[in-house]
């Protein structure tokens, strides 16, 4: 019931269908882990979110996305009407020109893809993990081989595929420009099964709802091999790999950049490690 009316409150405040569902998708988050915590969500302190911040550091979480939940639940706490809102001023400083020091080149990330792809059929008991195993496995393969941003994913829809020419289009979005851009050929045979389990009323390529958790789980199956690994070190490494075959305007198509400046701050970190 509490979802339902903060829904109410942030379309009541013009917030865009998008960002309300990303709102509570945060909030669910925060419920869950106070719920682990035993902590009241309607009443956490400063200490309380603090811990929070640690849990989800510890889990790979970026920055960027860790105060994109803080602000979330500021905005909860605001329809609650707290005038102690300890999330108002509580974000993590980040200073948005270190992209990743460890980068993985081209053949680590095809090399990521494959062996999460084939994991044995052993480890798999039942019909639903070996779909789940299939959609994973398309998911990785979009961020691995057109550097797709992990919020992009839930925008797309079965006809924005193109099995036959190769092609995926990916859709304009707050944050990005749309842009159409080439299959892997590992990757046509595992998207034609995955299609072929999704139901035919079903438009959308990925259900919403799942796409968090499916995340977090393909991360922490990754970082057995790779620490900290994450989907925006994943996109981090596509774009530094595309930067090196292509011009900058190409790259900035690729990766959706709307500003020129988005692109250019990878290659001035490239730069940079060169003359280290």
């Amino acid at each position: 019931m509490l979802s339902m009316n903060f829904k109410s409150y942030l379309e009541k405040q013009g917030f865009r269908k998008s960002t309300v569902f990303g709102h509570l998708q945060d909030l669910k988050r925060f419920e869950k882990w106070c719920k682990n915590q035993n902590v009241n969500p309607t009443k956490a302190k400063y200490n309380d979110l603090l811990k929070f911040i640690q849990f989800k550091q510890k889990d790979g979480v970026s920055k960027s996305t860790i105060n994109n939940h803080l602000n979330s639940i500021q905005k909860y706490f605001d329809y609650l009407v707290r005038k102690d809102n300890p999330a108002r001023d509580l974000r993590l400083k980040n200073n948005g020109r270190t992209i990743y020091k460890k980068l993985l080149t081209s053949d680590q990330l095809e090399e990521l893809y494959t062996n999460f792809q084939i994991r044995h059929e052993w480890e798999f008991r039942g019909d639903v993990t070996r779909k789940a195993h299939k959609r994973n496995s398309v998911i990785l393969g979009l961020l691995v081989y057109q550097g797709i941003q992990s919020f992009e994913l839930s925008l797309m829809e079965k006809a924005h595929l193109n099995l036959l020419q190769g092609t995926v289009y990916i859709p304009s979005s707050a944050k990005g420009n749309s842009r159409i851009l080439k299959l892997n050929a590992s990757q046509i045979l595992p998207m034609q099964n995955y299609l072929q389990d999704l139901p035919k009323e079903q438009e959308k390529l990925f259900v919403s709802s799942k796409l968090s958790n499916c995340l977090t789980w393909i991360m922490r199956a990754l970082r057995k091999s790779f620490e900290n690994i994450n989907a925006q070190h994943i996109r981090a490494s596509v774009i530094m790999n595309w930067l090196k075959l292509h011009n900058i305007r190409q790259v900035q198509y690729m990766t959706g950049h709307k500003q020129i400046s988005s692109t250019e701050r990878y290659k001035e970190q490239d730069v940079g490690d060169l003359q280290k």
